[in-house]
């Protein structure tokens, strides 16, 4: 894992009390950690964001500690600017052992093996082509130079040890297991990979030995190589002798596996990977010089060779990030990516690659889940209506039919009176319902004039134009509700960010598939280029084809169908002349010849085609990017809008709602009638009294019979 990841993925913890010392007695104070390594943690130092200090996880050797008071002595703006070198050592005391150091603090930058496998060259270097591992390899030999110039060795040099940024300049780590000579005494380097170890030291203890700058020039020329050959290892390849050819035992025994002579060296160079000829001559031979001679270039050398090397690249017409030495006949990339089928740069958008930033699909990811979802919005719609008093005109309204209803009960009861003591029946009756009517009017009436009863007698069931008017604004009022609640719900609810976070996953899952998709087009591509080139292989002349006369071929010929790959309904269908039985007879052809495909991975698909399906997925992948790096800005936006436009809808909408709950409050109250079976009681009640009371009061004043006559 490289240095930036370890601190990417590191604890961040809140800062610590530990309070330090250096050999100047300055005081230092440890800010939160940044990164964790197997020797030890490097943690930011406060007030110095220029520096950082390593603590070791275990207090390290006299000698080590001694090493290390002898490296910050040995320091200098030049060893600064280039390598982790120690400003200075850390005590726990003033007195005290050492604990660590303060080094100058390395941001934004990748271990250099992160440029060798495509996958992660195309993620943290998305950008990077030939031309710039060239400028890496060069960075590194003048690094390298620097260190030996200061008569340093450094021992276990391999890329984990070196960091290179997106600028192409170089950090070189681990500087505290450099070989450091004074005064006589000789501080060795421990460590050591054995895939960069020169032949006369594979199988030696480090420990025990004395190492050399010669050393370090093979460590660096398979570190160069690595760079230029997409992180394959010089010796490496495949053995042509007896038996298992492991990597130590192959430098060892200098078993170069590239070169034109590599065979009489029983080694062959993978499938799929650059040839060495690929490289000017003047290159060729240092690599030669390095693996198979003992007189290996110095750091210094590399560097001249290499930047001619960068100025002699030419572009390839088909692929816009693929470089190469412009001696070539045609792009070795091209080939090797067709052979191996993978992808090995990006293709250079202009406007669009010289702008990106390392895109880091976690880091973002955390970034966009960091945007909370707004809040609920308010129920209104659940809410119960707000109580309301009936409005001023609705309780004139109901005082008025409450009167007119005293008024009908007291008409209802005098006229049943005064029919029941002067009217005979059949009479009687008649006057009944007459004076019940006109009771049962009055009672039912709300907000009439006199006038307007006698103009409605004669439509005794029609509405109250008052209740008429309290049922529109009622509608009204339901439907302004209505449309403010709609409003409110997509503007001011929660789902429009809900389906932007759910897109902006979709992307994500996309972006996590992009290879799957590359490796899918291009099978299609693969298997659609096989199969057309399969059917072209038959002419429709072709003997199998019955039923077809010469008339009909001549006539498909003169229209450009002239292999079975060209037949399809829709051109069969464009030449006149040609029946239905014909047509059949040939789609059949062609389906028989279908079946006999049998698809060959094995075989190459042409350049062109596929490099535009590289490019179609690489501008997949730049939109992808785009979108998500914009993704947590558009969620925080599109949550401050909901925000904002519940601050304004809300109050609209609980007034919308205040205004349906008072409209419906008047409605109610408007809407209960005066009981008319009240009114018509009373009259019959009146009428039995008046009855009751009537033929009394008629024997009474009636003359007696005549007395009898004698």
């Amino acid at each position: 894992m490289s240095r930036t990841s370890q601190a990417a993925q590191a604890e961040v913890i809140s800062p610590t009390k530990r309070i330090l010392h250096t050999s100047q007695s300055d005081v230092i104070q440890l800010g939160r950690r940044i990164g964790i390594g197997a020797e030890g943690e490097v943690y930011e130092i406060q007030d110095r964001l220029d520096l950082v200090a390593k603590i070791y996880h275990e207090p390290p050797s006299p000698e080590k500690a001694e090493k290390l008071v002898v490296l910050a002595r040995l320091g200098n703006e030049r060893l600064f600017n280039l390598s982790a070198w120690p400003v200075d050592v850390l005590r726990d005391m003033p007195d005290g052992p050492v604990v660590g150091f303060v080094m100058k603090k390395i941001g934004q930058a990748e271990e250099v093996h992160a440029l060798h496998s495509p996958k992660s060259r195309l993620q943290k270097f998305p950008e990077a082509s030939w031309a710039f591992l060239i400028y890496v390899a060069a960075n590194i030999a003048r690094a390298v130079a620097v260190i030996h110039e200061h008569g340093l060795v450094i021992g276990d040099l391999n890329p984990k040890n070196i960091l290179v940024t997106r600028k192409a300049t170089i950090y070189l780590l681990d500087v505290d297991s450099f070989q450091v000579s004074v005064d006589g005494k000789i501080y060795r380097c421990d460590g050591g990979f054995p895939e960069y170890t020169p032949p006369e030291l594979q199988g030696v203890a480090f420990r025990k030995v004395d190492r050399t700058q010669e050393h370090d020039c093979f460590g660096l020329a398979v570190v160069i190589f690595q760079l230029l050959f997409m992180g394959r290892h010089p010796f490496s390849g495949r053995f042509l002798g007896q038996g298992e050819m492991p990597l130590e035992r192959a430098i060892r025994e200098s078993r170069f596996a590239y070169g034109v002579d590599a065979e009489a060296r029983k080694m062959r160079q993978p499938p799929g990977t650059l040839a060495l000829d690929s490289m000017p001559s003047w290159l060729v031979k240092m690599f030669r010089r390095a693996f198979l001679a003992t007189d290996r270039p110095q750091a210094r050398e590399w560097t001249e060779p290499l930047d001619a090397l960068a100025n002699k690249l030419k572009k390839c017409v088909l692929h816009s990030g693929h470089y190469y030495y412009q001696e070539l006949r045609k792009c070795p990339w091209c080939g090797i990516e067709s052979h191996a089928r993978v992808r090995l740069f990006n293709f250079m958008i202009p406007g669009i690659s010289s702008q990106r930033e390392h895109f880091r699909l976690d880091a973002i990811w955390k970034e966009i889940e960091a945007v909370r979802a707004p809040s609920a919005p308010l129920k209104l719609r659940d809410n119960m209506l707000p109580a309301a008093e009936p409005s001023e005109d609705v309780e004139d309204f109901v005082r008025d039919r409450r009167n007119r209803f005293i008024i009908s009960l007291w008409f209802s009861a005098l006229g049943g009176l005064l029919i029941s003591l002067f009217i005979n029946f059949p009479l009687a009756l008649i006057f009944l319902i007459a004076v019940g009517t006109a009771a049962c009017f009055i009672g039912k009436s709300g907000h009439a004039t006199t006038m307007q009863l006698f103009s409605q007698l004669g439509k005794l069931g029609s509405d109250d134009p008052f209740l008429e008017r309290l049922h529109t604004r009622h509608r009204e009022s339901v439907k302004a509700v209505t449309q403010i609640q709609q409003q409110y719900d997509r503007e001011a609810g929660i789902d429009r960010w809900g389906v932007k976070r759910d897109e902006l996953r979709n992307l994500k899952e996309t972006y996590e598939k992009l290879s799957q998709i590359r490796e899918f087009k291009l099978k299609q591509l693969a298997t659609k280029d096989q199969f057309d080139k399969f059917l072209e292989r038959f002419k429709i002349n072709h003997p199998d084809i019955d039923g077809i006369g010469a008339d009909s071929i001549a006539d498909l010929l003169t229209h450009g169908v002239e292999t079975a790959a060209d037949i399809t309904e829709e051109r069969l269908g464009q030449i006149p002349g040609l029946n239905e039985s014909r047509s059949k007879r040939l789609l059949h052809w062609r389906q028989e010849l279908e079946q006999k495909f049998v698809f060959d991975p094995g075989k190459q698909v042409d350049p062109q085609p596929r490099i535009a399906i590289e490019k179609e997925v690489d501008m997949l992948r730049i939109q992808l990017e785009q979108e998500l790096c914009g993704g947590p800005h558009y969620l925080q936006r599109i949550k401050q809008e909901v925000e904002t436009d519940r601050q304004k809808l809300e109050p609209a909408l609980q007034k919308a709602r205040r205004e349906l709950g008072q409209a419906e409050k008047d409605l109610e109250i408007a809407s209960k009638p005066n009981s008319l079976a009240i009114i018509l009681a009373v009259l019959i009640i009146a009428f039995m009294i008046g009855s009751l009371i009537g033929p009394g009061r008629q024997s009474s004043n009636q003359p007696g019979p005549p007395p009898p006559v004698n």
